[in-house]
């Protein structure tokens, strides 16, 4: 239990960015550029747990743009601090939307998003780019790997862990290796997502903000189950 302990101390120190700088932005309404906006703001993309997460994991992980790194002097770990590349309503000339499109962060060799993650950021720039929250409750019907699990650590997880052999060799990019660490690794992985306070901090996962509870059910639905696929 030691070593698999050390493993994840490790998170912290392994992950190396090199960074092309980015500019911190300031908040605007539309910008007066092109990229289509809406003109009324929706709520239909949840910020806190669709989109937060994925720059969390993928922009502010160790050595990059959290709160300790600051690489680059780069912030991206709240609604605050993001949006001072962001301009509601106009992706196109959004400087934190436009750094994700054109092959420079994630750093080359680093994870990277995928079309449909930056499809989402996209539209939830252009409806507004929102501060909200999801509506209560919670759905676990579907908690099958491919059905939610998959996503929840694309977005959570993978910017740190989803590419072989994966930050501190925690590798979640495929059902397989996800199910092959997390087998040999319950507890510890529980109390990680959980961020159980008897592990230290740069143990709990993610890294500085806990996800949704909802997602830490589903996921726990979902190893209580055997881990379906």
């Amino acid at each position: 239990m030691k070593k698999i302990i050390s493993i994840f101390t490790l998170i912290a120190i392994v992950i190396a960015c090199k960074h092309t700088i980015l500019e911190p932005g300031t908040v605007g309404n539309s910008g007066g550029g092109t990229g289509g906006g809406s003109s009324t703001p929706t709520d239909s993309i949840c910020f806190q747990t669709e989109i937060l997460p994925m720059y969390q994991s993928y922009c502010a992980s160790a050595g990059c743009h959290n709160s300790t790194s600051r690489a680059d002097g780069i912030v991206l770990v709240d609604y605050t601090t993001i949006m001072q590349g962001i301009i509601p309503g106009n992706p196109t000339n959004s400087k934190y939307f436009k750094i994700i499109t054109n092959n420079k962060m994630p750093p080359a060799g680093s994870p990277q998003l995928s079309a449909t993650q930056i499809a989402l950021i996209q539209k939830w720039i252009t409806l507004g780019a929102l501060n909200n929250t999801c509506p209560t409750g919670c759905d676990t019907s579907k908690f099958t790997y491919t059905s939610a699990v998959q996503t929840i650590f694309a977005n959570s997880c993978n910017g740190c862990h989803g590419n072989a052999p994966g930050s501190g060799n925690v590798y979640l990019g495929t059902y397989a290796s996800s199910q092959a660490y997390i087998s040999a690794n319950t507890t510890l992985f529980l109390k990680a997502i959980n961020h159980d306070a008897t592990l230290p901090a740069i143990q709990r996962m993610p890294q500085g903000t806990k996800m949704s509870d909802c997602n830490i059910k589903i996921i726990t639905k979902w190893i209580n189950a055997g881990m379906p696929k």
